[in-house]
């Protein structure tokens, strides 16, 4: 029962990774970037022989104006499941419009860039353990985000607090920090799953 307690955090760490990753890559709309692709044909007739060009090309797709958009649908969710991302949506709304309070207009364009290159960084660096333990135990290997993994996205968030503290200045960052441990708090008493406010 102890480990289990352990893991909650790590769980809700995880549920929010992917929560910020859903927002990221399935809400937004990238541009098109030029994409590597390996050009087969060219590949086959050449295989016999040493051939001056590279069936590697560097390819640009066409903008995603000229196709009809794609809507995905997500129906394997239950009511519950929508209910606590609609229970997280108001938690990130409530904290963002706190944050842009504490520390002004002027600095919350660049807390929101800071704030994505964090979350950005945290999920590189879960990928990168993830390759890892993959290399090292094969395809199928079940682990729990060990300490190792927790001390280096603790690190990362360390990193930007500092940046954070160096732009808003020492003032509006005590307020900030005062701000998140008191919604921490707030979500903590509730009594509901809530992802902890870390940056």
């Amino acid at each position: 029962m102890d480990k289990f307690k352990k893991a909650i955090p790590y769980l809700l760490v995880l549920l929010f990774l992917g929560w910020a990753s859903y927002k990221f890559f399935i809400e937004r709309k990238p541009e098109a970037e030029p994409k590597m692709t390996l050009d087969w044909d060219q590949l086959d007739a050449t295989s016999g022989s040493k051939a001056e060009e590279s069936p590697v090309t560097l390819k640009k797709e066409a903008p995603p104006e000229d196709k009809p958009e794609k809507v995905r649908e997500y129906t394997s969710l239950s009511k519950s499941e929508e209910d606590k991302f609609q229970a997280f949506d108001e938690m990130e709304k409530k904290w963002l419009l706190e944050v842009k309070t504490v520390i002004g207009d002027q600095f919350y364009a660049q807390y929101l860039e800071m704030r994505e290159r964090n979350e950005k960084e945290k999920m590189e660096a879960y990928k990168e353990y993830h390759d890892y333990l993959r290399r090292k135990h094969g395809d199928n290997f079940k682990y729990n985000i060990s300490e190792d993994q927790s001390i280096r996205e603790k690190k990362i968030n360390q990193d930007y607090l500092k940046k954070l503290l160096e732009l808003i200045g020492e003032t509006k960052f005590q307020a900030y920090i005062k701000a998140r441990d008191k919604i921490n708090e707030e979500n903590r008493r509730a009594g509901k799953e809530f992802i902890q406010v870390e940056f």
